[in-house]
């Protein structure tokens, strides 16, 4: 009989290289904290409950942040910040320390977003009551919440930036790339940009420098490379499971866009 799984949880704030913390401040205004670099070692989403604060007034890098706003502050950061006169300051601060992340954030202060529905504040409370409740396994609950929380700004980074970058076609590469293995057809996607599909041929080379078609293509190869990363896929299961039935068309598409073949990736 094999062994039971059993997972040992760490009597620490360390788990695996990761530190993290949760904390809700309230602060009687006016009020002033100077911090210098080193000072803070972990960085930080900074959710404004209550009051306005902000960050070097008066200078180029001047960020205010009334309640509903998220602040990012990464560690190892030189700010001033004041919380205006009136109500008294209120939030709640997500403090981490992920070597792996895989993603990178800013290095200076920025707004992560602003909550207008407070979807973000349901988040937040949800990670501090975790944290202050303590119970078996917190630890690993508050490190997964505080991904969803970056997983969220991410999406929501990435919304705004396609809306900005690609304009009229935004909702169509966006739903190309969430459902890339679909068999989701071009005059789909140009419906759902409210445009023809030819203009939507025409932008879409615009931004991405190559067709719907091949950039569905791509995205498919590039999961496949995943798959294939993983030791468990045989190149027939990686070219089926990204939707593409056809092995010899799998093995065309993957050394166009990796250079090598599906055997000479295989690790």
């Amino acid at each position: 009989m094999s062994e039971n799984f059993y997972v040992n949880i760490s009597s620490t704030d360390e788990i695996t290289g990761y530190r993290f913390g949760v904390f809700m401040g309230i602060v009687p205004t006016p009020d002033v904290y100077v911090c210098t670099e080193n000072d803070k070692k972990f960085s930080r989403f900074f959710y404004v409950i209550n009051g306005t604060i902000t960050f070097d007034k008066g200078t180029e890098k001047e960020i205010s942040a009334p309640a509903g706003t998220i602040v990012y502050l990464p560690n190892n950061v030189t700010y001033k910040s004041e919380w205006s006169a009136g109500t008294d300051g209120k939030y709640i601060s997500v403090n981490f320390q992920l070597d792996e992340l895989y993603i990178t954030l800013p290095d200076s202060i920025c707004i992560a977003a602003v909550d207008r529905n407070s979807y973000y504040l349901n988040m937040f409370r949800k990670i501090y009551d975790i944290w202050i409740k303590g119970a078996l396994g917190y630890k690993i609950e508050v490190l997964s919440e505080i991904y969803r929380l970056i997983y969220s700004l991410m999406n929501e980074s990435i919304y705004s930036h396609a809306k900005t970058e690609y304009r009229t076609i935004y909702k169509g590469i966006l739903y190309l790339e969430n459902n890339y293995l679909s068999d989701v057809s071009v005059s789909e996607l140009a419906e759902m940009c409210s445009t023809c599909e030819s203009n939507f041929r025409r932008l879409f080379r615009r931004y991405k420098k190559m067709s719907p078609v091949t950039y569905k293509n791509y995205l498919r190869i590039q999961k496949a490379c995943d798959l294939l990363r993983t030791g468990e896929y045989s190149v027939t299961e990686a070219a089926y499971a990204v939707n593409i039935d056809d092995i010899s068309y799998f093995h065309k598409l993957f050394t166009r866009f990796t250079g090598c073949t599906p055997k000479q990736f295989i690790p």
